[in-house]
């Protein structure tokens, strides 16, 4: 059984899935193997029963941009994740953030405008609440956890291109800066046993050929 907020791929494959949502009315999908539940994911009781019914989670959770301070949902989730899954003896769970969550890091894009624009005023603070639980996750050691970093999301459908990953700069040069929801919910259901990934902050991209 999977718990995700990636539900469409994980079915394709045949797996169980439990969809953890705000409004059941924005998910317009039914399937024999899909249960949709309304559950607020920053209460750990109401979080738990989920977590006891699972074998897998995947996040892919966003909050609303905030300006003066860290978005600090996303430590919170960790940390109600980590608990539960502490309490329950349950180890795999994936996250997806994005590209430039360290703090410095969006030195590496090209452009004058998306570094100190776009990455430090706009969704500046959603990068730090980011890092932050990402930095959290590191020091859980009952957790097979992986944070998967793709760069800018667009809704495509899913691709069988090819994925390039860096474990260490926070981005993946000479690759493409847009990749689907599709694609990044196939590579997280592609690494759910690689035990290789486990414990990684990874960036992820696709070789989108040119044209």
């Amino acid at each position: 059984a999977v718990v995700s907020t990636q539900s469409t791929g994980a079915l394709q494959r045949d797996h169980h899935v439990t969809a953890l949502v705000r409004d059941p009315s924005r998910l317009q999908m039914e399937h024999d193997n899909l249960t949709v539940k309304t559950c607020d994911v920053l209460d750990r009781s109401a979080l738990l029963p989920h977590v006891t019914d699972s074998d897998v989670i995947l996040s892919a959770l966003g909050f609303p941009l905030a300006w003066y301070n860290p978005v600090s949902e996303f430590k919170v989730v960790a940390e109600n994740l980590s608990e539960c899954m502490r309490e329950t003896g349950k180890r795999r769970v994936i996250f997806m953030h994005s590209w430039y969550t360290k703090p410095g890091s969006a030195q590496y894009n090209p452009s004058w405008f998306v570094r100190n624009i776009f990455l430090k005023l706009v969704i500046g603070q959603t990068l730090t609440g980011m890092w932050e639980s990402e930095e959290y996750l590191k020091t859980q050691g009952h957790l097979d956890f992986t944070c998967i970093l793709p760069p800018q999301l667009v809704n495509e459908p899913v691709s069988d291109m090819t994925f390039t990953t860096n474990d260490t700069d926070y981005h993946v040069p000479d690759c493409s800066r847009v990749i689907s929801r599709a694609d990044c919910a196939r590579y997280m259901l592609d690494i759910i046993d690689n035990e290789t990934s486990y414990g990684k902050i990874r960036c992820i991209a696709v070789n989108r050929p040119p044209g």
